[in-house]
């Protein structure tokens, strides 16, 4: 069981990639909470 306060919490986040002719909204509007005793791991390509 884990407390009712998350030690981590994330709202509304958004990644936002421009190029020249295109605004591509991907994620958009994401969030999460973490709270003690989970594990996490998040993961994808470094720009």
């Amino acid at each position: 069981m884990h407390s009712t306060i998350p030690l981590i919490e994330l709202k509304n986040i958004e990644k936002v990639f421009l190029t020249d002719e295109v605004e591509t909204h991907a994620p958009s509007a994401v969030g999460f909470e973490i709270y003690h005793g989970e594990y996490v791991s998040i993961s994808g390509p470094y720009y």
